[in-house]
């Protein structure tokens, strides 16, 4: 389902920190050392121990938007969903998920990297896609398919370095979610992010 508040929020934070941990203590402690770097978007994936539980944790913070990553099943989608994830993210598209999420409230961002996903996605009314993964293919991918489907929002993700971050945005991604290298960024990095 296509949440324009929720997408304009996604892309004024810049940057999505996508928390992949073997340890949920661990990985809410990443997130309150993130938000207090002035991250605003949090992806915590399904692939994380009690994602939901972690979810649900940060959900009634007001300055952070909270939402589930790596969600490869109704299931979880809908586990995610009663935790209170704002935005539902997949690694690709699947025609089921899409269908389910579709009658969901919460923003869903499917994955892509081809245009025949893209065109699946947007025939199922999606046009915020998670490009993944984004790093192996690069910016010049990205501008290349931005040419046929200027009407979708990418969202970069995989493989993609903090510093990498504002050509990203300035080749056009709506955001760019960046992993575990973001516990090293520093606050000028970050600055010069928030300033693209």
């Amino acid at each position: 389902m296509e949440k324009p508040h929720l997408q304009n929020q996604l892309q004024e934070a810049k940057l999505i920190a996508v928390i992949r941990s073997a340890d949920k203590h661990k990985a809410k402690q990443q997130i309150e050392r993130i938000i207090k770097k002035g991250i605003t978007a949090i992806e915590v994936t399904y692939t994380t121990p009690g994602a939901s539980d972690i979810i649900e944790a940060f959900r009634e913070r007001g300055d952070v938007l909270i939402g589930a990553g790596t969600v490869l099943s109704a299931e979880q989608a809908q586990e995610a969903v009663q935790a209170g994830a704002q935005f539902i993210v997949s690694p690709g598209f699947s025609a089921d998920l899409a269908e389910y999420l579709s009658f969901l409230d919460t923003l869903y961002i499917p994955g892509v990297i081809t245009p025949s996903e893209i065109m699946e996605a947007l025939t199922f009314g999606f046009s915020t896609l998670k490009l993944f993964p984004s790093g192996a293919f690069g910016i010049s991918y990205m501008k290349n398919l931005a040419g046929p489907f200027p009407q979708v929002t990418f969202i970069p993700t995989g493989g993609i370095h903090p510093a990498e971050v504002p050509e990203w945005l300035k080749a056009g991604a709506g955001a760019v979610g960046v992993g575990s290298q973001i516990e090293n960024c520093s606050k000028a990095d970050l600055e010069l992010i928030f300033q693209v």
